[in-house]
């Protein structure tokens, strides 16, 4: 165990107020530099900097032995900014990126750039970039060029040798590079290295560290409004992302102005189809198209709490071409991806990848895709291409409920429900289309599922407990068939 953790131990089992306030000195500087990238308001990095020190007190007993302390307080300092600043730093960053590609494109090109300069460009672009990276290649750089340490030390803090640090700390950087390339800022890996080693930890105020271990130590009991609010909100979206690993779907917040779902039958065979002969149906009309299109968004739920919206658009073609592509913001960091057909073979790729990945069958790259596209490339993909995991392989034993409307779309509403989890479907009764797909998981059964994942990767230290049911609504809307779609279309 390292000497970071060893004094997180100390707090936790005596309450050290020495031990934390060690902690606090060693890392302040670097949990403020984060805070103040991010917001560009030094009160409010101040802020963050005493709701990071208030979490890390709250969750003393809980961080896992091989954490990497300094990489954990760099994520959990962006989770705290991302929440402080919402939509006006969506909006500062998008201006920030189109000033960079209209000015950089010719000055970077013709000149070397100082050190200051260089900064300047990717400060804004760096917190992000580094939330691309995974959990070993992002603590290898903190390590390496926020803590100033050699490859012997990084390679001892991540269990490997010091040329295997140095190896992951290269790849690592080279993904910076490309990242920033793409943003319009292009460097060298020299010119990153000097401008982060000598910028990305600035000194933070001096009566700042007496006055976060004061209000850490007693877990934010005395902290204000702002920060506290900081606080919660930044540990729900801690939960979020383990809870997300360990059921591997992506849940999302339905935006503004997505279909609604109301009653408007009170009786459950009105017509006197069952729920089989609905299921034959929907695959036959699915079955009968030779396109399919549609737009699609998702609304997520862990207990009352929304999390993470997620948008994606679908394009099916006959015999077997296809592009699903999807977008999930939380924030303080976005995703991408698509996964497609254009008649050459299968493949997935997403914006943190270098280079595509092709699988040797639709039924692989569709799957695969699903817990981390909020689940696009599921039930509809799969129905239009009859693959054994769409409608009839996941509806075997659905019953008929009220029928339902989505938008204007009357609707016949089909329920299953196997050991805590319940699917519902909605489906247009003139085109047995899918227009919604519900899926609950209950409390107890997605803690079934945690201490399942828990024993898989203790690592992890997911959550123990779970406010409520996990609740997936995925519509589908503007749903266009039988047009002809270009086979350039389906590549990306």
């Amino acid at each position: 165990m390292n000497d970071d953790l060893t004094l997180l131990r100390e707090f936790a089992a005596s309450h050290s107020e020495a031990a934390f306030a060690t902690l606090v000195s060693r890392h302040l500087s670097l949990v403020y530099s984060v805070a103040l990238r991010q917001v560009r308001d030094p009160h409010l990095a101040e802020e963050i900097t005493q709701a990071v020190f208030i979490i890390l007190a709250r969750k003393a007993l809980s961080i896992g032995d091989k954490t990497i302390l300094p990489g954990w307080l760099c994520r959990t300092a962006r989770y705290a900014g991302a929440d402080a600043l919402k939509q006006k730093r969506r909006r500062q960053q998008r201006e920030q990126e189109a000033y960079m590609q209209t000015q950089l494109q010719s000055d970077l090109s013709h000149r070397s750039v100082p050190e200051a300069e260089t900064w300047a460009h990717i400060a804004p672009l760096l917190d992000g970039a580094m939330d691309t990276l995974c959990p070993k290649d992002h603590d290898a750089l903190v390590l390496r060029f926020f803590e100033n340490k050699n490859f012997a030390e990084v390679g001892a803090a991540l269990g490997a040798s010091e040329d295997n640090a140095r190896m992951r700390v290269n790849r690592a950087l080279d993904k910076l590079r490309k990242l920033f390339t793409k943003r319009g800022v292009t460097l060298s890996s020299a010119a990153i290295t000097g401008a982060i080693s000598a910028n990305s930890v600035q000194a933070a105020p001096a009566a700042l560290a007496k006055s976060v271990t004061a209000v850490a130590v007693v877990k934010g009991s005395t902290a204000a409004a702002l920060t506290l609010n900081l606080v919660k909100e930044t540990m729900k979206i801690m939960t979020w992302i383990k809870i997300k690993f360990a059921i591997g779907v992506s849940l999302a917040v339905l935006l503004a102005g997505v279909a609604t779902t109301v009653a408007i039958s009170q009786t459950a065979n009105g017509d006197g189809l069952s729920a089989p002969q609905i299921i034959r149906k929907t695959q036959d009309a699915y079955a009968a198209l030779t396109s399919y299109t549609d737009e699609g968004k998702e609304v997520g739920f862990v207990g009352t709490a929304a999390v993470a919206p997620h948008t994606f658009s679908t394009k099916l073609a006959r015999p077997g071409l296809y592009q699903i592509k999807w977008r999930q913001d939380l924030g303080f960091y976005s995703q991408t991806g698509v996964v497609w057909s254009a008649g050459r073979g299968d493949f997935l790729q997403t914006e943190h990848a270098s280079e595509p990945v092709k699988y040797p069958s639709a039924e692989g790259s569709l799957s695969t895709a699903m817990g981390i596209s909020g689940g696009a490339t599921g039930v509809v993909p799969k129905s239009f291409f009859h693959l054994q995991t769409g409608l009839l392989g996941a509806m075997q034993s659905a019953a008929k409920g009220l029928d339902g409307k989505i938008g204007q779309t009357d609707c016949y509403v089909l329920t299953q429900s196997q050991g805590g989890r319940t699917e519902t479907l909605w489906i247009g009764k003139k085109d047995f289309l899918i227009r919604q797909i519900e899926s609950d998981t209950s409390a107890a059964d997605l803690k079934a599922m945690l201490d399942e994942q828990a024993k898989k990767h203790p690592e992890m230290r997911l959550p123990t407990t779970v406010a409520g049911e996990v609740k997936s609504v995925q519509t589908h809307m503007n749903i266009v068939v039988n047009q002809a779609i270009p086979l350039t279309d389906f590549a990306p």
